[in-house]
């Protein structure tokens, strides 16, 4: 009997907003139906058994246990995207070492690697990706372990570190502070003015915490469709500003102010009691300070949202390297767990090979015993099995820890052949 160990190669291919445009990215992006008909395709094609596919907006990669040349899993998307793979093999880097591509991993799963650092949403899609993966078929022991991993450190990090504190974007920044404003009650009527990069981002951002009321006031329809489709947000021509916000109980303009102006004319005759909210997140400023002479108008600005961004980040910065502590221990016990999974074959084979030789001399004590012996050498047998495949076990696992396993399955394979050859 021959004892095999199982070689274990962990990699990644990644493309992200550090080395791609988003002409790019956007050309590689997965929804959920694609995600999991790609893990098929590269199982289909290359043999790949365990494979794990994030794609967000900023990010497109895929790890995968296997030894298969991880160009040709550039090629593979590329094939499934319908695109040259030279209009992308650039963007991709390659790691072919294991514990670069758990390092990897984890940084992209915690936000220390997205573009608002400490990003909430990155480990939430992760746990998407994870959630397709499996359905596919597609996780094995090792992205099981893996991921779950990542997800014990991501608590940790949350309940030890200021980490995932405040906000650190002004779009998140900027839900944070209509929560406050508007407390419990999420049914009053917002409007947002524009629909650029920092609009669309609060719009989602509201959205996603179940803000329903909401109006946006953009140029064209196409942009907001999407919106209206998800989060039942209402449009209005842009033209419409104006006649919009007299009725909204919290105004945010995140559009240029050499495009809209918001002044105090425009408000003074608001169709709400009570206070209304006005933020503007324009540049240039798109809301005249003098609103607020109007009773009952509040106004925040541009440089009080960014404040509590810059305060938000500060504290993130400052836990990094607690963060990276939590990382590294992370990763030091998931490297052990997957040396001693290297031994588990073997751990198997010992116990198939003492269950034979057990078999083996139950058969012959069974001819000259009673029914009572035999379920007492059964037991006796199978106690005496347990108790040596325990020592074999805690000294595999010892050896996995001090680097020395594969002597220690060297020196079982010749005892395990020696006995196989002598009762043969």
């Amino acid at each position: 009997m021959e004892i095999q160990t199982r070689e274990n190669q962990f990699q990644t291919i990644s493309l992200s907003h550090k080395e791609a445009p988003i002409s790019v990215r956007e050309l590689l992006t997965f929804d959920e139906n694609q995600t999991k008909a790609f893990l098929l395709y590269l199982k289909d094609l290359l043999d790949i058994q365990e494979a794990f596919l994030l794609s967000t907006c900023n990010r497109t990669e895929v790890y995968y246990f296997n030894s298969t040349d991880s160009t040709l899993v550039v090629k593979a998307i590329a094939a499934f995207k319908g695109i040259q793979a030279t209009q992308i093999q650039k963007y991709f880097t390659i790691l072919t070492e294991s514990s670069d591509s758990i390092r990897h991993l984890f940084r992209v799963g915690i936000g220390l690697e997205s573009q608002v650092l400490g990003d909430f949403q990155i480990i939430n899609q992760v746990k998407n990706a994870y959630q397709w993966c499996a359905d596919t078929q597609m996780a094995g022991p090792f992205l099981h372990k893996l991921l779950h991993t990542l997800f014990f450190a991501n608590k940790k990090i949350v309940q030890e570190t200021n980490f995932r504190s405040g906000s650190a974007s002004v779009s998140y920044a900027t839900k944070e502070l209509v929560e406050e404003l508007l407390l419990t009650d999420k049914n009053q009527s917002i409007t947002i003015i524009g629909l650029g990069e920092i609009g669309l981002a609060t719009a989602r951002n509201l959205g996603e915490n179940n803000f329903t009321n909401v109006t946006i006031c953009n140029r064209t329809e196409a942009k907001v469709s999407p919106l209206i489709g998800e989060f039942g947000f209402q449009f209005k021509p842009l033209d419409e500003w104006a006649k919009t916000i007299k009725q909204s109980k919290l105004v945010i303009s995140a559009i240029s102010g050499e495009i809209v102006k918001i002044r105090k004319e425009d408000i003074e005759n608001k169709q709400l009691f009570g206070f209304q909210y006005l933020i503007d997140l324009g540049l240039p400023r798109s809301i005249d300070t003098d609103v607020e002479t109007v009773d009952g108008v509040v106004l925040y600005n541009l440089d009080q949202i960014q404040t509590r961004v810059n305060a938000a980040l500060n504290l993130r910065m400052e836990s990094i390297p607690y963060v990276e502590e939590i990382l590294e221990s992370a990763q030091i016990e998931f490297i052990e767990w997957t040396k001693e999974m290297q031994v588990f074959p073997v751990i198997h084979q010992i116990k198939n090979a003492l269950e034979q030789i057990r078999q083996e001399e139950m058969s012959r004590f069974l001819k000259k015993a009673n029914a009572q012996q035999a379920l007492w050498a059964d037991e006796l047998t199978k106690n005496l099995m347990q108790r040596i495949m325990k020592n074999h076990v805690v000294e595999l696992k010892a050896a996995c820890k001090r680097g020395e396993a594969d002597q220690l399955v060297d020196v079982l394979n010749q005892i395990f052949r020696i006995e196989l050859a002598v009762e043969s």
